[in-house]
């Protein structure tokens, strides 16, 4: 079981509230005013620079809510692109209601996320049915305005279970920690800058919670001490930003001793 949240991954913002008057003000999100048209991602392969491996691609309705997002896969050999998979979203009351996941060529879904809200429209629970794994799941959300924190406790049909939960401040995500139980198995410190994260404008909570912070992180320390071991590690990211302050390049640096010492990404808005 992946343990770890923010992996390589609100249609409502998750709601941080309680900061302070005298917290750094971060670059106010305005989604109305750009958005969101696709992103190419490329690793530096060791001998062959940094070899494109796929490109996320995004679709709105008329109310300018996303609708649809599709990822597909780079063969190296020609250059060309496939589809690999898609999810469609649906709302209810301005918020959505579920996100359907597909396969390539299927007519039915092999992933879907239905949402719950609390009165103050922040998310209250996310359920996945993966039904290609054959191993449903739910993300129960609370709520702590007192210290800042907001607590996600995940629960798998196959008796599985772990906790996340992280401290806020601006909203952006100051630190975290992931425990099983009464076991640690990690925890973490970001730092960010001042530009609009535009995956935070795409409006809606997603299930590994990787869209939250306002700004873009520049750093992250993470310590893993049990459960999950991933074999990339991002420790640092580099930006280039267009005139309106949004990232058009964003190059991700790994914790050394892995094949892939780094990624870029490279960002297209309407």
């Amino acid at each position: 079981m992946k343990i770890r949240l923010f992996a390589l991954s609100l249609l409502i913002t998750l709601v941080f509230t309680g900061c302070k008057d005298d917290e750094v003000t971060p670059v106010p999100v305005t989604p109305a005013e750009i958005k969101l048209d696709y992103y190419i991602e490329s690793y530096d392969v060791p001998g062959l620079g940094f070899v494109p491996q796929m490109k996320v691609s995004y679709e709105y309705n008329e109310t300018g809510k996303i609708s649809k997002y599709t990822v597909l896969s780079y063969h190296p050999d020609s250059g060309s692109l496939a589809e690999v998979r898609y999810f469609v979203f649906s709302y209810v009351l301005n918020r959505v209601d579920n996100i359907k996941g597909f396969l390539a060529g299927a007519n039915s879904p092999y992933v879907e996320y239905s949402y719950e809200y609390l009165v103050n429209d922040a998310v209250s629970k996310i359920r996945e049915n993966n039904y290609a794994a054959g191993v449903n799941s739910e993300a129960n959300f609370s709520y702590n305005a007192a210290n800042n924190s907001i607590k996600v406790a995940y629960t798998f049909s196959n008796g599985g279970s772990f906790e996340y939960e992280f401290n806020y401040e601006s909203e952006n995500i100051l630190n975290d920690k992931t425990t099983r139980g009464a076991q640690l198995c990690s925890n973490g410190q970001y730092t960010y800058d001042q530009h609009i994260n535009p995956f935070r404008n795409l409006g809606y909570v997603d299930y590994m919670l990787n869209n939250l912070s306002v700004n873009n992180k520049l750093t992250e320390a993470v310590s893993y001490v049990a459960c999950a071991f991933p074999t990339l590690v991002p420790v640092s990211y580099a930006y280039e930003y267009n005139e309106g302050g949004y990232p058009t390049f964003v190059t991700t640096s790994y914790k050394s001793g892995s094949a892939i010492t780094a990624a870029r990404k490279e960002i297209f808005y309407k």
